[in-house]
């Protein structure tokens, strides 16, 4: 046991002096110091933009889902959506809903309700973001500020769509 305790001492020196440099590193100068910036400053900052795709897959409404059904994103990041609907079903349409959990079914009357010149979404300002309806095969981009770090879920209006099409999204800090 001396012995394994004397080779393991010999090794963390080793690893010691051998990480170490004989000649002194050069310091970088700044010339001018940039302000202080707070905490969810430096935090946003720090958060780069992000492209996510989301399809609304299913030829009937035993299989309608998005795909994927759970995705991450970071708080305040700018966040570009490329929305497909790739049910080549004919009059399979679809639209991407986010909005905070736990208010999907009261959206989804409330957008049975605006009907389809309001494409089936309601006027909420819950509604984080909402894409049109889209048609089989139809594909459209829309872009958006992350939200707060919480728990939240993107469904579809379509009348009948809503409790099948639900994806979870969590946004982090």
């Amino acid at each position: 046991m001396k012995q394994v305790k004397i080779t393991l001492a010999s090794i963390l020196f080793v690893s010691l002096v051998a990480c170490g440099g004989a000649e002194p590193k050069e310091e970088s100068k700044t010339v001018e110091k940039a302000p202080e910036k707070t905490e969810t400053k430096t935090a946003l900052a720090m958060v780069e933009d992000m492209a996510v795709e989301v399809a609304a897959k299913g030829e009937s409404m035993m299989e309608i889902a998005f795909e994927p059904a759970s995705m991450t994103l970071v708080e305040g990041a700018e966040v570009t959506l490329t929305f497909k609907n790739q049910s080549s079903a004919e009059g399979m349409l679809h639209n991407f809903v986010l909005i905070p959990t736990g208010i999907g079914q009261e959206i989804a009357t409330a957008g049975i309700a605006a009907g389809e010149a309001g494409n089936f979404t309601p006027n909420d300002d819950r509604i984080v973001v909402s894409t049109k309806m889209t048609t089989m095969g139809e594909e459209l981009t829309v872009t958006f500020t992350a939200p707060k770090a919480g728990s939240y879920e993107y469904i579809c209006t379509y009348p009948g769509h809503y409790p099948a099409m639900i994806g979870k999204l969590t946004v982090t800090e």
